[in-house]
């Protein structure tokens, strides 16, 4: 067994496909770590739900072996931290704890048809008129992001609803008070403390679309337009903070410390420490999300980023704006395998590698349509500058080039629309592990790209908020200090070259654009 004074952070991290946990050790460095996978259910178009009873046990499965592999208890967990996919929920029978619904993922579209309904409601369209008109002469914020507020189901509201609609009897027993609400994390903490806490953070609520990021505080007005009692939703704490502790029939014996619930995306930005305005991270997975610091105050930007609080820590929110590419390593899976230009994304790699330019060749990554800051959700992928000369390296370079060039352009319609500088950029995620791509997003951004040891940071995120509430860490200075092992790429590409890749890639766009 490990000394009793060996004591580790226990992340644990659910995503869309499988759930994590990961032991840290006082250098942040990564002690063990278990994975199980939890499959969707898909029984019908556009549904996306997960069993909820499947995902509290794979927790408990993953914490347990994770344990054991370590040759330790629970008493030697300083605390716990949590994170999560965001926006997905469910709802539970507030005597019994148990499920009412599975848990609806944040990619469920089968609610788009309410969420028509939503927008077109003749209460909301007034307010947003309203808040149209008063943003004109105050340009305050929240009456800008009123005005330019468009449900869809990315929106627990929309989807709550719709459930809502579907089963009447569900939305009477919430007004009486007999059901909760809850994101994942919120569903995690309330069995992990056998039914003593019904919490959240404001990462995960203002995910939701019910929750003011403005005014931190549920949005009681909107969800009275569209008869959502405001009572099942969880109380919102700091980011890191007391949950409460584990139940002590859980783990041997021995309560444990929850310190920090954290959304995805947020807790990845806090792993990477990018604790100051201009920070940001690109997580390049299946998609690729780019979140940026916006500091202490919520900005907007005019081409429709909303601001999301990132965490708020001693009652003092960060704020950041998030843009995202909807097909990235899902795309270079579907060149191999759906129309054989590399068996694998490590091969796409090794061709692009085998030549320093394109020749030419511009393919636009946009298969599943085109978001911020174009939002044309019919654009598809296109290729241009095909020539007899053209060989499969030039297309597997286009196509790495491609997809920095559209995280360059989210980055730069951020920087355009609020006016905050970038001066580095940290990255992470299955896609990142290409240098090729990494080099070109440092050569067109004009700023350091950094790559981080670790292809996930969310898990490292929850860790370090967990360990800041329980004092583990001392303070973020000395997270910085555990930051080690980044490779870092430099911009090198000439900028006459430069200039003429953008040119040449604005008229692809634009082109694609037309095309639909």
């Amino acid at each position: 067994m490990a000394s009793v004074k060996e004591t580790f952070i226990l992340s644990i991290d659910s995503g869309g496909s499988g759930i994590r946990a990961i032991l840290y050790d006082k250098k942040g460095r990564i002690a063990e770590r278990q994975y199980e996978k939890t499959p969707p259910i898909l029984k019908e178009p556009g549904q996306l739900e997960h069993d909820p009873e499947v995902l509290w046990k794979a927790l408990l499965s993953v914490v347990g072996k994770a344990l054991r592999k370590k040759k330790i208890s629970a008493s030697n967990i300083a605390a716990i931290g949590i994170c999560n996919q965001r926006g997905s929920f469910l709802l539970w029978d507030k005597q019994s704890g148990k499920p009412l619904t599975r848990l609806i993922s944040w990619a469920d579209v089968r609610a788009g048809r309410t969420a028509e309904e939503m927008n077109a409601n003749g209460i909301w369209k007034t307010i947003q008129f309203v808040s149209r008109i008063a943003s004109w002469l105050t340009r305050q914020p929240m009456l800008i992001a009123t005005y330019m507020l468009k449900f869809t189901t990315d929106h627990a509201s929309v989807r709550l609803k719709w459930v809502f609609d579907k089963q009447p009897e569900l939305r009477e027993r919430a007004k009486r008070g007999e059901i909760l609400f809850g994101t994942l994390d919120t569903w995690f903490v309330y069995r992990l403390t056998k039914g003593k806490e019904h919490v959240t953070d404001p990462s995960n609520a203002t995910v939701t679309g019910m929750f003011n990021p403005f005014q931190l505080q549920w949005n009681a007005p909107l969800c009275s337009i569209f008869g959502i009692p405001v009572r099942i939703f969880p109380t919102v704490k700091d980011t890191g903070a007391d949950f409460g502790s584990t139940d002590p029939s859980l783990f041997g014996g021995i309560s444990v410390p929850i310190r920090a619930v954290v959304g995805d995306q947020m807790a990845a930005l806090f792993g990477h420490c990018c604790f100051e305005k201009g920070g940001v991270k690109i997580s390049q997975g299946s998609g690729a999300f780019v979140d940026m610091n916006m500091g202490d105050s919520p900005k907007l930007s005019k081409r429709g980023l909303f601001p999301m609080v990132a965490w708020r820590l001693s009652g003092k929110p960060k704020y950041m704006l998030e843009g995202y590419i909807g097909t990235a390593g899902t795309l270079i899976d579907w060149l191999g395998k759906g129309i054989g230009l590399s068996d694998t994304p490590k091969v796409l790699n090794e061709l692009a590698a085998q030549t320093q330019d394109t020749e030419g060749v511009v393919f636009v990554p946009t298969p599943s349509g085109i978001r911020f800051p174009y939002f044309n959700p019919r654009a598809k992928a296109s290729v241009f500058g095909l020539s007899l000369a053209t060989h499969r390296r030039h297309v597997a370079r286009a196509v790495l080039e491609g997809i920095s060039l559209s995280l360059y352009e989210i980055l730069e319609g951020i920087k355009d629309d609020t006016k905050v500088p970038v001066k580095e950029i940290m990255v992470d995620g299955g896609v990142s592990q290409s240098d090729i791509l990494l080099q070109c997003l440092a050569d067109f951004c004009r700023v350091e790209v950094k790559r981080a040891p670790e292809p996930d940071m969310t898990a490292t995120g929850a860790a370090y908020l967990a360990g800041l509430a329980c004092g583990f860490w001392k303070d973020e200075a000395e997270l910085k200090t555990l930051q080690k092992g980044y490779k870092v790429f430099r911009p090198k590409m000439e900028e006459s070259v430069r200039k003429a890749k953008l040119e040449r890639w604005k008229k692809a766009v634009a082109s694609t654009l037309e095309i639909e």
